[in-house]
């Protein structure tokens, strides 16, 4: 009884305490596609990522896009908002064009997100651009970083997006030998990447505010399954863990497609530009997988000698999903 009302001590001093921080589950790219129309004149689409503050309102990131001053603009442009994104639209005219000129983001060195450029000619020819904290202003050269932008991506999102990292640390806690952990892992990846690319090439939709809520619920499952003695835990996550990996999997892709969902996939090359952005979310899984095998090696002989220890990371895990899964019910009822 002791250690059960610890427990949910710490949970509870972790939903409250910790946690206001972590409210953001992932950090969304911005994306900027710049569409020539005609020689020298573009349509750009300002895609800035925001905070949902309520219902009404929203908190930008204070990010603004600085053009080459051989650019204006024609006419005026057009707001959008939609659930974690606002939406600019407008035209400019480029004396000369763009390439060989310097695009920037203002504010975007005081971030942690980075902003991916698309710009296609009218020969459908394509430069992209990625745009980061450490070099927030680069030049159109002519191809740019091509698809690779997208393998990095991949990666950065997997991770900055704390939910699904510590879901992965999840199951790395939740099985005992290196061929389960395999397997486990084996089924995530298999998950993720199916609803992802369903759900990037049309097939296959789902609510976003759905999805995160129960990603959130995946990571509770996992903790309460920890918290559990192993043998009072259920069948399912004892003797089949990598079901239990690829069920939440298949959620966990709908929230990779929403980061990519918002930047898009080049018309010509979405197939290898999906694989990239998924290749790279693989990469960034394994170190994190690799970081919790080494980190638990190093504790091994501190949580011998203090056995409680071995419950601080269940319980931060499970602290942060129930502050999340009360935040994003939140956020379906508010509408």
């Amino acid at each position: 009884m002791a250690r059960l009302f610890s427990l949910l001590f710490g949970l509870l001093w972790a939903s409250l305490g910790l946690l206001a921080p972590a409210q953001a589950h992932e950090v969304r790219p911005g994306y900027i596609e710049i569409s020539e129309t005609a020689p020298d004149t573009y349509q750009v689409i300002w895609k800035q990522p925001v905070r949902d503050t309520s219902r009404y309102e929203v908190a930008g990131l204070g990010l603004r896009p600085v053009f080459p001053e051989v650019c204006e603009r024609l006419g005026g442009s057009k707001m959008q908002r939609r659930p974690g994104v606002l939406i600019e639209r407008f035209q400019l005219a480029c004396a000369g064009g763009l390439l060989g000129q310097p695009l920037g983001v203002e504010g975007l060195q005081k971030t942690i997100t980075d902003v991916f450029v698309l710009m296609r000619g009218l020969d459908d020819s394509t430069t992209n651009l990625r745009l980061t904290a450490e070099a927030p202003v680069q030049t159109f050269s002519g191809g740019g970083e091509g698809l690779s932008a997208y393998f990095g991506l991949g990666v950065e999102h997997l991770l900055s997006g704390v939910d699904h990292i510590l879901f992965v640390v999840g199951l790395v806690l939740l099985v005992r030998s290196l061929r389960s952990l395999v397997y486990v892992i084996t089924a995530f990846t298999l998950a993720h990447s199916l609803t992802l690319a369903l759900s990037m090439l049309g097939s296959l939709t789902a609510p976003s505010a759905v999805v995160e809520a129960i990603i959130a619920l995946s990571i509770l499952f996992l903790a309460v399954e920890l918290m559990t003695p192993e043998a009072d835990r259920s069948k399912l996550a004892t003797r089949y863990p990598q079901l239990v990996a690829f069920g939440f999997g298949l959620l966990h892709g709908f929230g990779f497609a929403g980061v990519l969902g918002d930047i898009g996939l080049p018309r010509d090359l979405a197939l290898p530009a999906l694989a990239l952005f998924n290749i790279g979310l693989e990469v960034g899984q394994l170190m994190v997988v690799a970081v919790a095998l080494v980190a638990g090696r190093l504790l091994v002989k501190p949580v011998a000698r203090y056995p409680l220890l071995e419950q601080v990371p269940i319980v931060l895990i499970g602290g942060i999903s129930v502050y999340w899964l009360i935040d994003r019910m939140g956020g379906i009822w508010a509408g």
